[in-house]
């Protein structure tokens, strides 16, 4: 399996994408500070979510004390993306053209 292959079925997941963007809005959080945005989770369902993005590599965990503070790994998702991405810009890039031919 592929690390593309890796990202794609972690950010598959709404919950896990919401994961990240409380980590790239509030920075490193604990499993308790991001439950306390999930009502419907309790912290076992977001450990096992913040165990998915780690093996993806999207998240990493530093310990403080008793609790481990998950952080967004962006540079990750920037190296995983980026050659997939590269594979349709020239199809976008041609496409904008002919909308700019258009206008």
């Amino acid at each position: 399996m592929s690390e593309q292959d890796d990202l794609f079925r972690a950010l598959a997941d709404p919950t896990r994408r919401r994961i990240l963007d409380l980590l790239a809005e509030l920075g490193p959080q604990t499993v308790g500070d991001l439950a306390g945005h999930f009502p419907e989770l309790v912290a076992s369902g977001i450990s096992k979510h913040l165990m998915a993005l780690r093996a993806a590599d999207l998240v990493t965990a530093t310990r403080e004390g008793r609790h481990q503070r998950y952080a967004l790994n962006a540079d990750a998702m920037s190296r995983a993306l980026a050659p997939w991405l590269a594979k349709y810009e020239s199809y976008w890039s041609s496409a904008l053209s002919r909308l700019r031919d258009l206008a």
